[in-house]
């Protein structure tokens, strides 16, 4: 419900409808329903969902990869990194898809955004795509990699798709080419760390189903050590390429950011922000007390359970899965294959 309402908000910033405004630029005729199920909040939600979804099982899963690298081949440590990677493995040719798909609805609902992003300065088919690249402000682009006719095709899967160009619309209702070239760099910056995330998911697809075990290369796992922290920065660099795309806009079209801004003093905004990361860092500290501390019990009562195991099993290649027998109590019934005979053994005892 919580990625809801802020996705919800910020897809009614980009399209907004569901008002009007009166003679004194105040909403009238407010229809809530179609406020909030604008026609970016199908994209932008699922895009997010499956984002943050991904972007958690790479993080646990690095956590697993840098243990693995260390060493640690156990069943604890398998299962850790099986589980969420798979997770994430799957997820991300879907999210690689679904941002897809918001880029070509950011095409047709805001195309001057689709301009910023894509450092377009003149309307035009047979557009290229420039990989980074910087927007100066006479319309040049600088550096970067030029791909001749690529934009167009990514925007309306033809060369003689039109892309509409920064210079359509006056210099004050559009981002400057400082913000365009932001918006450009966060854009390609996420796009760029997907693809690599979708070759990552592929590699460890095809040892799965070759060998049905995890890749061997210890290349493999530094890639998947540092995978939780490239979605972290995709994250970041998604809500940078929405928000400073969409300038001067803070409502597409409706409201400036320069009309939105408030009278309240700089103390109080300091004081609240501080409040809020005081809070976020002691809900940090006691997420990790309580994690590890599930941790270290995890960790020896599996070490006691394990401790008679044969050296085969603990690096046995599948990560999931029941316990071999040795280390589930079979010693302690004896080693008797009458289940009744060693319960009277253990009555016996009592």
């Amino acid at each position: 419900m919580g990625a809801f309402g802020i996705v919800a908000a910020n897809a009614w910033m980009n399209t907004p409808r569901g008002f009007t405004l009166d003679a004194s630029g105040n909403p009238v005729n407010v229809d809530v329903r179609r406020a909030v199920f604008t026609p970016m909040l199908g994209p932008e939600y699922w895009h997010f969902v499956v984002g943050v979804i991904l972007t958690a099982g790479y993080v646990v899963a690095g956590v697993y990869a840098v243990g693995l690298l260390w060493g640690r081949r156990d069943r604890y440590h398998r299962l850790g990194f099986t589980v969420p990677f798979s997770v994430a493995a799957i997820l991300t040719p879907v999210q690689f898809i679904l941002g897809d798909s918001i880029a070509r609805s950011v095409f047709h609902k805001q195309p001057v955004k689709f301009a910023a992003t894509e450092i377009v300065w003149k309307t035009g088919t047979h557009m290229p795509e420039y990989m980074f690249g910087r927007l100066r402000s006479d319309g040049s682009i600088s550096g970067g990699i030029k791909i001749p006719q690529l934009d167009s095709i990514l925007a309306g899967f033809s060369v003689n798709t039109k892309v509409t160009g920064l210079s359509s619309v006056p210099a004050s209702d559009r981002p400057t080419a400082t913000q365009a070239t932001i918006a450009h760099w966060a854009f390609d910056i996420m796009v760029t760390i997907g693809s690599l995330l979708v070759l990552l998911a592929l590699w460890y697809g095809w040892c799965w189903l070759r060998h049905r075990g995890l890749p061997r290369s210890p290349w493999f796992f530094r890639c998947a050590a540092v995978a939780g922290a490239a979605c972290l920065l995709t994250v970041e660099c998604g809500w940078i390429t929405t928000e400073v795309g969409r300038q001067p806009w803070i409502v597409y079209q409706n409201m400036r950011v320069s009309e939105a801004v408030t009278d309240t003093r700089a103390s109080s905004l300091w004081a609240m922000l501080g409040i809020v990361v005081v809070v976020y860092v002691l809900v940090l500290g006691a997420f990790l007390a309580v994690l590890l501390k599930m941790s270290s019990r995890w960790r020896l009562a599996d070490e006691d359970a394990l401790a008679g195991a044969a050296a085969e099993d603990l690096e046995d290649d599948t990560p999931y899965g029941p316990r071999p027998l040795s280390t589930t109590g079979s010693g302690h019934r004896g080693g008797n294959n009458d289940g009744g005979s060693g319960r009277d053994t253990d009555r016996g005892g009592e």
